[in-house]
């Protein structure tokens, strides 16, 4: 409203000037008996003058008004990505938790290759966090479930594809130089015991 308002005034400005001097030619006011080419050309001139001085203004005032809303919009959108940040966060901590508990049932339970495959997610969920957590204590548990987990296995495919998953996600986390070698030595192994199964 703010912005129609001032159009609208800059508007009835300009007419109300060309009314007057019109007003003002056609009654003669100052003596004028004759209008030269001279004077009304100069007229003319002065009149755009200063409707370009009104419209080149209001443009530095649009474009002072939109760069403080892209400064508000910029300020807003690292608002979210901050809080977007932490919501990734705050998730990986529930699925590392959750698929290491997952792990734990299935090891009680003897389920080794479920076991492995709920400590590889969980261990990749940790490495993607700002701070892994429980890294030391997976592997050690994917250690000792290997250990466990006889040769020629059966594992179906689609899982044997989560595993690979997992491991790739492993491999391309900030923190896996720290884990490298240990980590490949329990991976190999384990491919060396599991095979893909049919069922």
């Amino acid at each position: 409203m703010k912005k129609w308002s001032l159009a609208h005034f800059c508007a009835y400005l300009s007419l109300a000037i060309s009314i007057t001097l019109l007003v003002l030619w056609c009654c003669n006011v100052g003596g004028f008996t004759v209008v030269s080419l001279d004077s009304f050309v100069g007229v003319i001139v002065a009149l755009l003058a200063i409707i370009v001085a009104f419209v080149v203004g209001w443009q530095i005032y649009n474009s002072i008004e939109i760069k403080g809303k892209i400064e508000e919009l910029s300020a807003l959108k690292e608002i979210i990505n901050v809080q977007e940040k932490n919501i990734n966060q705050v998730t990986g901590k529930s699925q590392h938790l959750i698929s290491y508990i997952l792990g734990n049932e299935a090891y009680k339970e003897k389920r080794y290759l479920d076991a492995f495959r709920f400590f590889m997610s969980s261990l990749r969920y940790s490495m993607q966090l700002d701070s892994p957590l429980n890294v030391e204590l997976l592997l050690k548990g994917l250690e000792q479930i290997n250990k466990n987990i006889s040769k020629e296995n059966d594992f179906k495919p689609s899982k044997t594809e989560e595993i690979s998953t997992y491991n790739n996600d492993i491999k391309i986390s900030s923190g896996y130089n720290l884990i490298k070698d240990r980590y490949e030595e329990i991976y190999i192994n384990f491919n060396a015991k599991v095979k893909v199964g049919n069922g």
